[in-house]
């Protein structure tokens, strides 16, 4: 059974799969993928605590998500400036920092949410709930630091408008919702 769950949820892209063969070229495709991830993640888990935790729960969700939404929208700020400014020499945000606290952040916002969960009726959402809060942050904060690292070193000012105004709404969409507008499942 966790088999077809697992597997069902790398298909929607809810719970990323490492592939142990060589690493595709890493793109803006893969950043906002990546980014667009997590806000999904953060979304569920978050959702997951106002539907069964109690009033202490939801403050401390609300506490840690509004650090980590924080943390996100530097680095997408970030990302929108380099597309802004072209990539001038410099204008690469540092994102290490910013991606290991939103990630350990959303792992413990997941531990609390799984933690709200009943043994015998845990669904979809809680698994994807313990995925994410057993699952190791360094892979992730690695994954996606180096697909932005490999855009800023493979970038190339793209004459193309639209590809550049596509760019910047997908990094805009990927921004976080505030926690008043996650709604409960």
């Amino acid at each position: 059974m966790k088999r077809i769950v697992f597997g069902s949820l790398a298909i929607l892209g809810l719970f990323p799969i490492v592939s142990m063969g060589a690493a595709p070229a890493l793109g803006w495709p893969e950043v906002i993928t990546d980014l667009t991830t997590e806000r999904r993640q953060a979304e569920t888990c978050v959702g997951l605590i106002k539907a069964r935790g109690d009033t202490a729960a939801v403050e401390n969700a609300k506490a840690t998500y509004v650090l980590a939404k924080a943390e996100m929208d530097g680095i997408i700020a970030g990302l929108e400036t380099v597309l802004a400014e072209g990539g001038k020499p410099g204008s690469l945000p540092t994102v290490r920092p910013s991606l290991e606290t939103t990630t350990s952040s959303l792992k413990a916002i997941c531990a609390a949410a799984f933690a709200t969960s009943t043994p015998h009726t845990r669904g979809v959402s809680d698994e994807i709930a313990k995925g994410i809060a057993e699952g190791a942050v360094e892979p992730v904060v690695n994954k996606i630091s180096d697909a932005i690292s490999a855009v800023w070193t493979h970038y190339v000012v793209d004459p193309d408008r639209l590809a550049l105004e596509t760019r910047k709404s997908k990094l805009e969409a990927a921004r976080w919702p505030r926690f008043g507008d996650i709604a409960a499942p």
